[in-house]
């Protein structure tokens, strides 16, 4: 599927640290749901990220252990069931102890620009960095119910870049399957733009690239609901993913 973007671990991944299951088991719900054989891959998945991401704290926040093993989790998640083993191209992971604020002008839409500072809880650079905040990662890891997941959605954009175009449609095997993924997904935007959706929240509907990202955080944190209101959709995600978080989830409760 990834051609020459794979990125596989090497012998000399550096080890697992055990104290981390404890740690994971703990803070990061989805952790227990994992079969063995989805665990080891993931052990090693996290490992590496930790050991070669180049991390960043911004605004005088002290980065430790326990961020990092946190972030490394959620964003290998999403990398568990693909033919890629780390993500090409991010630079390093920025964190912020809350919420992330860019000031200059930037475009509203409709060809408006506003100089308003915003207020984000992550953002992804095409061949840069990750910038999260602290306070959304540890609630996205502890209450996936909620829906929301700042490391699912900015690592689904990097996903997304990965063939060097933002918009919405992350590498796929063949034609064949980036027109189904094209069809479904269209049609699944155009109806939040349009009428709203039960399971998928507004922001899905600013454009074909967040559409992508907001749904592989609902694809993972509410799968059963998005299996049940958008089964096409939750269809391509599966396929994509190579999981079925539907299966794993024993509720959809608090």
């Amino acid at each position: 599927m990834f051609g020459s973007l794979r990125r596989r671990l090497s012998r000399s991944t550096p080890a697992f640290d055990p104290s981390w299951r404890l740690l994971l088991t703990q803070r990061f719900r989805h952790w227990s749901w994992l079969t063995p054989t989805e665990l080891a891959r993931m052990e090693r998945l996290v490992a590496d990220f930790v050991a070669t991401t180049r991390w960043e704290a911004a605004r005088g926040f002290r980065l430790t252990e326990e961020i990092e093993v946190l972030i490394a989790a959620q964003a290998s998640l999403l990398l568990l069931g693909l033919d890629l083993d780390g993500y090409p191209d991010v630079t390093s992971v920025i964190v912020h102890p809350s919420t992330v604020r860019l000031h200059g002008a930037h475009p509203t839409g409709g060809g408006v620009f506003s100089s308003a500072p915003r207020v984000l809880a992550g953002q992804a650079h095409y061949q840069g960095p990750v910038v999260l905040s602290w306070a959304d990662t540890r609630r996205g890891a502890e209450y996936p119910t909620a829906g929301h997941n700042v490391v699912y959605h900015e690592f689904a954009h990097r996903l997304d870049m990965l063939d060097g175009i933002t918009d919405g449609t992350p590498p796929l095997d063949d034609e064949v399957a980036r027109q189904r993924w094209v069809e479904v997904c269209t049609a699944a935007y155009d109806t939040v733009r349009a009428e709203g959706s039960p399971v998928l929240r507004p922001y899905a509907g600013t454009n074909p690239a967040e559409f992508f990202a907001v749904a592989t955080e609902v694809f993972f944190n509410r799968a059963q609901s998005l299996r049940t209101h958008e089964p096409a959709l939750y269809r391509e995600l599966r396929a994509f993913y190579g999981q079925d978080p539907a299966a794993r989830w024993p509720s959809e409760g608090p």
